[in-house]
């Protein structure tokens, strides 16, 4: 029997976190050709499948339900979207529920499909080998930034919001050099061998924050999921911080310390694909 999906791309963001995720959803959403889920960020698999992850995530879809909601006060085709997604996502309650979600809102002009959720570079590999099997045609798509770079990012982040409380931004970066949940979003090392135990090499697409915004980056990611190469917003900023911010050269070091084996891991698999700007 004929599915939905058949002959579809699914496009599976995971990561990392602070990597160019926002903006390459972005870019995602600006092709016709892809559908990208509007929550962009849609948490089922690692609310499902990684401990301690469900109950905050479920907390920030209620809040962000209830905003959405009392937003439509204000008519809005798009709030009305993103409330019509939120509420099929907060209704899944299990796979084939996520499988049917694609199912339902992918038009059948469309030749690719897509999330991205960076917390999905923590999933196990059964999770990914499911992945696999409900949409065969998948192409993975992880992103990677200096370790250092991407573990100050997420706490410059998480200070802006209110997440991260409790010293000074010197103490916080310190502190949470031992934090699993800062720690973990880091551990490309850990990731990519479970990644690729799921699937071939040939459907998995690994690229770094510091070369993503350019022409020659994205024609070689287009290549890969099978789209002709459209060049992106190279200069647009998506989620990023209000203004730039230089971290001490003593936490840097600290911190060069803490990733180290993640550093030796990328040059002694990546080499000399390794951006320069890297604390290699």
């Amino acid at each position: 029997m004929a599915n939905a999906l058949d002959g579809k791309t699914f496009i599976l963001g995971i990561g990392a976190q602070k990597a160019g995720t926002t903006w390459l959803a972005e870019y995602l959403d600006s092709r016709p050709e892809v559908f990208m889920a509007p929550l962009m960020e849609m948490h089922y698999f690692d609310a499902k499948y990684v401990p301690g992850h469900r109950e905050n995530i479920d907390a920030l879809f209620k809040r962000k339900e209830g905003i959405l909601a009392r937003q439509q006060i204000w008519p809005s085709a798009r709030r009305k979207k993103r409330l019509e997604h939120l509420r099929a996502r907060m209704r899944m309650n299990d796979d084939a529920a996520y499988v049917k979600y694609f199912e339902r809102y992918v038009p059948a002009e469309c030749t690719h499909f897509s999330e991205i959720t960076p917390e999905y570079a923590l999933l196990p590999r059964e999770v990914f080998e499911n992945i696999r099997r409900y949409f065969p045609q998948t192409k993975v798509v992880f992103l990677m930034r200096d370790p250092v770079d991407r573990f100050y990012s997420q706490l410059r982040m998480n200070l802006r919001a209110g997440r991260a409380q409790g010293g000074s931004e010197e103490e916080l970066f310190v502190s949470f050099l031992n934090e699993p949940r800062y720690i973990d979003k880091t551990s490309y090392q850990e990731t990519l061998p479970v990644v690729r135990s799921a699937f071939t090499e040939d459907q998995i697409h690994i690229a770094f924050y510091e070369n993503l915004f350019g022409d020659a980056e994205m024609a070689r990611l287009c290549d890969f999921l099978g789209l002709t190469f459209v060049p992106g917003a190279y200069d647009k900023k998506a989620n990023a911080a209000p203004k730039p911010a230089k971290l001490d050269p003593k936490l840097a070091a600290l911190a060069r310390e803490r990733f180290a084996p993640v550093y030796d891991f990328c040059r002694a698999e990546f080499g000399e694909r390794v951006p320069d700007s890297w604390r290699t």
